[in-house]
Formats: structure tokens, C-alpha cells, sequence
């Protein structure tokens, strides 16, 4: 499966950028890293669903872990 690193302004001024991942770990590293650089809208999606926000950073921060079914859940 694959997932889908996005950040970026939305709507407007500029485009939301793409980074696709082939696995969880590498796409919440990613994210990871985007967070730190203070990049804004970052969030991981799988085609339905879409994790973002608070969710993300306790993901990142090692709170919370995504499910191989791509729920959010505590550690």
C-alpha cells in the first residue's frame, strides 16, 4: 500500500506538495521531519482516510501509533 505525505497552503498562496511513501513508519518520518521544519497542513492519507493535526504530531511524537488499518490509536 501506499500513502501520501501532503503539506502546504491550502487554498491558496501556492500548491500542496506530495511525497509518497511506500510504508507507515517511513511516511510518519516524514511527516515527522516536516513538522520539525515547521512546514504548515502536514497530514499522511491512504487514499480514504486522512491523519493530521494533533493526531499527527502524537503519532510522531510516540503517544499514539497508526494501525496496519491506518486507525489512530494510544500506545
Amino acid at each position: 500500500m501506499s500513502y501520501v505525505v501532503t503539506y502546504g497552503n491550502s487554498p491558496a498562496p501556492g500548491p500542496i506538495a506530495i511525497i509518497e511513501c511506500e510504508d507507515i513508519p517511513r511516511a510518519l518520518a516524514c511527516a515527522h521531519q516536516l513538522l520539525f521544519e515547521g512546514k504548515p497542513n502536514v497530514a499522511i492519507g491512504d487514499g480514504k482516510t486522512q491523519i493530521s493535526g494533533n493526531e499527527l504530531i502524537e503519532c510522531c511524537n510516540e503517544t499514539k501509533k497508526i494501525t496496519d488499518d491506518f486507525k489512530v490509536v494510544p500506545v
